[in-house]
């Protein structure tokens, strides 16, 4: 311990004295471990931290699974109740769904988010209320009877000024009274990730919640969330099984809804598998990205310490002469290293707290309640200071072996000489390192940049400019079927006489918002498919001048009032849907339905361009438009497209729409150009990610290069001394020094480019419109970072020019 303390003591001696390195290299451990970090908080949030419920482990998602189990469905209501009843595996199963609502507060109303949950929710997850209680099981067994709420801790503050008297009293949701039983504990917002729920309500109150809804007696409609917690002793394997076979009886049960189905275990957390599988992906880049951030800063200062090396070796073969032990010197350099990962951990500790801080300020372009609770915890302070720990060890380890084995003679006659820049072949070696990842981490930051500006120019098949939308939900105020019709018509006859207003229409799901449904489709004449592999489309459902108003083209007739009559059976499909489902044919005239041969068949009438529905970089889906005055639904959105700015429309439209309701709320009042950054939001926030970290790789290379060739030129003092004294110009020295600085860089960049071919095959599903192997991308940065490493090889030799030989040689 006694040596432990002394080496340390050296240690923080050593790099008091040189506060330039200290501070260089403290700073470029803050921003590599920072980046980690900052990055290991996003998964740890997203991923690793548990509910915060009473013993998270013992819970799993209940998925239901089509197509052999490679297309993964939430549940329907009554198949909830049915596994909830009849499986032998859980101890509790409950199910929730995300709503929004109405919040009345002194006739101001607000669309808000919160859960439709079962009566069981809070008895299942053991989570126990900061006032009052949760549901009863009762309050969910008659529909809309028991109008009783849970408010969210946020909500509690916020709206009411956590006044400690809201229990038993009411508030106003879609416009019927609801009485406050309940307030969740701080911390607790439910059991998705990232979701931030105001309010929870029985699900027996559905169609109070969710007017005209059906859902609470359909088996068909998947729409539920179900997450059990085990019984002692039963393993997610053991429960899948059994669960598989209760999947089996209820398809034979109801072959008609529950055929081909299967079942899927997962944890609870991250909505469906897909989504979590694609936070993996992205998380799984970052992560590849900020490590090769900090071993590029390790190698870094491993060279910065070897070069620095050269200034102690009489130090060094002094302490050998003197009868240090190797091992002695290994340790005291490494302690020295371990010094400085210790203070470059606590700065990027206080770096990522700030990046996190950045992170949690992003509104992001959607108005549903999202959430990200990036705190620095356990896991992350564990995370750091083993990290910190490693990357002291890794960047000091070599250079104190290399150090530590010094020749005594020319070391105690302090010969700079045979230091000479070709002697160090562990320098060199760690210079190409360098240059290497500079230049994956560059090529991997201009790939997603160039990708942001192709999804920028991307035709999304429609045309956002000069394009308005606002959404509003006539069932949020408690409007029956034909006083919400009513008001939609009404809406949209004000929006279209609106001056400025070219064309206005209704559709239900705006292309590119957060919305994965899909139906499945069979066509006339075709074979029907089996259960296991159904065709797919993509549904929506609009009014006439859609296509128009958005700027689809259309081959063939848009729908028209006498195609909103039930009997009416008509509809508009894409150009994908035409190649998938009649191929070679025209598809005018041809009729499909949705369930099977046996159903009414629907007639195309038209027939659209294709276009992107869910995300830029899908591949072409098949898509199928139906009459939205047809088919009733109370959630809608109105877009128009106008003469001359959108904007100046905006006030106009929110004003015509409020005339028929001052109380209705109005949400996602946006331009279809600001509607685009949804889409555009992943590409953004991976551009500013590896933008960041590439701008900090090329600073720390240049930084890195830079300060060895510098070292490198201080050790050549006497040698450029004596060329100049023999005759060798400016010139000469410059061209030496660049020669062999800029070989090495080189070197490194042939490296990089292998490395940047293989790595860059990770970004593919981060990439629009861009080949990972662009070459434009790739002898860009290449130039990019041979200038810089030119440059930082270029002003140390200008600087060896300037010595004077008499003054060298007399150094000497």
């Amino acid at each position: 311990m006694g040596k432990l303390l002394q080496d340390l003591r050296y240690g923080a001696r050593r790099l008091w004295k040189t506060p330039g390195f200290t501070l260089v290299a403290a700073v470029s451990l803050a921003l590599g471990i920072g980046a980690n970090t900052a990055i290991f908080s996003l998964v740890d949030t997203v991923l690793l931290r548990p509910l915060p419920v009473e013993r998270p482990g013992e819970l799993y998602k209940l998925f239901g699974t089509l197509n052999s189990g490679a297309d993964v469905t939430i549940q329907s209501h009554l198949n909830y109740k049915d596994y909830r009843d009849r499986s032998e595996v859980f101890a509790g199963l409950l199910a929730y769904r995300f709503a929004p609502v109405s919040l009345s507060r002194g006739g101001d109303n607000q669309r808000v988010w919160g859960y439709l949950a079962s009566g069981n929710y809070f008895d299942v997850l053991g989570v126990r209320p900061a006032l009052g209680r949760g549901f009863l099981a009762e309050e969910d067994r008659t529909p809309g009877s028991h109008p009783v709420a849970v408010l969210s801790h946020a909500a509690w503050h916020r709206r009411f000024g956590a006044d400690p008297a809201i229990i038993n009293r009411q508030i106003t949701l879609n416009g019927r009274a609801f009485t406050v039983v309940g307030v969740a504990p701080e911390g607790f917002v439910g059991t998705e990730v990232a979701y931030a729920p105001e309010v929870w309500v029985p699900l027996a109150m559905a169609r109070e919640i969710e007017p005209g809804s059906s859902w609470l007696e359909s088996r068909e409609q998947d729409n539920l969330f179900a997450v059990g917690r085990l019984k002692p002793n039963v393993s997610a394997a053991q429960a899948e099984a059994s669960l598989q076979n209760l999947t089996r009886q209820l398809a034979a049960e109801h072959p008609a809804e529950n055929g081909g189905r299967g079942v899927r275990l997962g944890p609870p957390g991250l909505f469906i598998p897909d989504i979590r599988d694609a936070v993996v992906r992205f998380a799984g880049v970052l992560m590849a990205v900020v490590v090769l951030v900090l071993l590029l800063a390790c190698v870094n200062l491993a060279n910065l310490l070897l070069a620095r090396a050269a200034e102690r070796r009489k130090e060094i073969a002094i302490r050998v002469a003197l009868g240090a032990s190797r091992a002695r010197l290994v340790r005291q350099l490494v302690t020295e290293g371990l010094l400085l990962a210790a203070v470059g951990g606590a700065l990027g500790l206080l770096l990522a707290t700030w990046i996190n801080y950045l992170v949690m300020a992003i509104q992001l372009p959607t108005d549903i309640a999202l959430f990200f609770d990036l705190r620095i915890d356990r896991r992350v302070l564990a995370f750091t200071a083993a990290l910190s720990l490693v990357t002291g060890v890794l960047f000091s380890l070599l250079p104190a072996l290399q150090s530590s084995k010094p020749e005594l003679v020319p070391a105690l006659k302090d010969d700079s000489a045979t230091s000479g820049f070709r002697r160090s072949r562990l320098r060199n070696a760690l210079v190409v390192a360098q240059v290497a990842l500079s230049l994956v981490l560059l090529v991997g930051a201009g790939l997603v940049m160039r990708s942001l500006d192709a999804a920028r120019r991307m035709r999304p098949g429609f045309n956002p400019e000069n394009a308005v939308a606002l959404s509003f939900d006539v069932g949020l105020q408690g409007y029956d079927e034909a006083k919400g019709r009513d008001f939609q018509r009404r809406a949209l006859e004000r929006a279209r006489q609106l001056p400025g207003v070219a064309s206005a229409a209704l559709v239900y799901n705006l292309p590119l918002s957060i919305n994965y449904n899909s139906t499945t489709i069979h066509a006339e004449g075709q074979p029907a498919a089996s259960s296991s592999n159904l065709p797919l489309a993509v549904p929506n459902y609009v009014t006439p001048g859609y296509f128009e108003t958005m700027g689809i083209g259309l081959r063939g007739r848009d729908f028209a009032e006498q195609d909103n009559k039930l009997e009416s059976r008509v509809a508009v499909v894409n150009e994908t849907f035409a190649r998938r489902f009649f191929p070679g044919q025209d598809p005018l005239g041809r009729r499909f339905n949705f369930s099977g041969p046996d159903q009414p068949y629907w007639e195309v009438i038209g027939v659209a361009a294709d276009g992107k529905y869910e995300s830029l970089g899908e591949a072409p889906k098949a898509a199928v438009y139906r009459p939205l005055l047809r088919d009733y639904n109370t959630n809608v959105t109105l877009v128009a497209r106008t003469e001359g700015d959108p904007r100046a429309a905006v006030a106009g439209l929110r004003r015509e729409v409020q005339a028929l309701d001052p109380q209705l709320p109005l949400f996602d009042v946006k331009t279809l150009a600001e509607h685009m950054s949804i889409p555009l939001f992943p590409a953004r926030m991976a551009a500013a990610a590896l933008g960041s970290f590439g701008l900090l790789a090329l600073v720390l290379a240049a930084v890195g290069i830079y300060g060895v060739m510098s070292y490198v030129v201080a050790g050549r003092t006497r040698e450029i001394g004596v060329r100049m004294a023999l005759g060798a110009r400016p010139a000469d020295v410059i061209r030496l020094i660049v020669g062999q600085g800029m070989a090495l860089a080189l070197a490194g960049l042939g490296a990089g480019l292998l490395f940047a071919l293989a790595l860059a095959r990770l970004l593919r599903g981060l990439l629009y419109g861009v080949s990972p192997a662009d070459p434009a991308t790739f002898a860009g940065i290449s130039l990019l970072l041979a200038l810089v490493a030119l440059a930082a090889c270029y002003v140390p030799a200008r600087r060896a020019t300037r010595v004077d030989p008499v003054e060298a040689l007399r150094h000497e």
